[in-house]
């Protein structure tokens, strides 16, 4: 379909982009992966999140960066051995389709759709949607829907990736209750106050967090709200940044995974569907 006025098309490597710009924001979208690589609001014009400049944008790899779609499992929580399937499920290596586009009061309204949903690992039939709205916030709702005749459980996470000026002056606010510590065998421990980065980090909070505040040099920066979610992750690789192929040594520095995630087993009956919905408030 043709895009709404406000979204303009561009091809890179063979990967084509959707570019976004009305009154109230800028943004860039892949198709590769339904991948959201960039908004940028017009109040500060401040790009909230953050994007390796080593990522493979030409559909080699996964995106490093943006806000991957990780379904319909999170890591390699797939039930088969490690790297036997892709990492966070196999619809960020798809090339997705524009279904629909509009331009509305709120902004932007994009819709999109991955190009299958039944693979190795997960041979169900579902639709998944992924629904944008590109305008004051940025809105992502990603809806997995059962349209087949048995239940199914999944799990799925929108992986942001945010843009901060120097980790050493963020803190995270908003975040309690205990924590899985990937870094050390799962070990159960309680959230950190106050919430700063000073070490490889790796966390699965265990409670639906619905409100965080990414602070920067001591002020508000971005709001991560979520709605049905089971957990929030948290990661930053901070020196292990220099073992990923696709990650500058320092990248650490500058950026903080907050992931609104489902991880502890989505239980969809025939007909049902669920909704894992992340909104970008900037302050």
């Amino acid at each position: 379909m043709s895009p709404v006025n406000s979204i303009s098309l561009s091809e890179s490597n063979g990967l084509t982009f959707l570019e976004i710009d009305n009154n109230k924001a800028t943004a860039k979208v892949s198709l590769f992966g339904g991948h959201v690589l960039s908004f940028v609001p017009k109040s500060d014009g401040k790009e909230r999140l953050w994007v390796s400049p080593h990522a493979y944008l030409n559909g080699e790899r996964p995106i490093r960066g943006g806000v991957p779609v990780c379904w319909p499992w999170f890591s390699d929580d797939h039930g088969q051995e490690k790297g036997a399937l892709p990492a966070h499920g196999f619809l960020r290596t798809q090339v997705w389709k524009l279904v629909d586009s509009q331009d509305t009061e709120e902004g932007t309204s994009i819709t999109l759709r991955p190009s299958f949903t039944r693979a190795q690992g997960f041979e169900y039939d579902c639709n998944v949607t992924l629904q944008l709205i590109v305008g004051d916030t940025l809105s992502m709702s990603l809806i997995t829907e059962n349209t087949g005749t048995v239940p199914f459980k999944y799990n799925c996470a929108l992986h942001s990736y945010f843009h901060v000026d120097h980790i050493n002056h963020t803190e995270l606010q908003g975040i309690d209750g205990d924590y899985k510590d990937k870094l050390e065998d799962w070990q159960i421990k309680p959230s950190p106050t106050p919430y700063t980065i000073s070490g490889e980090t790796d966390r699965i909070h265990l409670s639906a967090v619905k409100n965080t505040t990414i602070r920067v040099e001591d002020s508000a920066f971005t709001d991560v709200n979520s709605e049905g979610n089971d957990s929030l992750v948290v990661w930053n690789p901070w020196l292990s940044a220099a073992s990923i192929s696709d990650m500058d040594p320092f990248g650490y520095k500058h950026m903080i995974c907050v992931e609104t995630s489902l991880t502890q087993g989505k239980h969809l009956e025939p007909g049902e569907s669920h909704t894992l919905t992340q909104v970008v408030v900037p302050r």
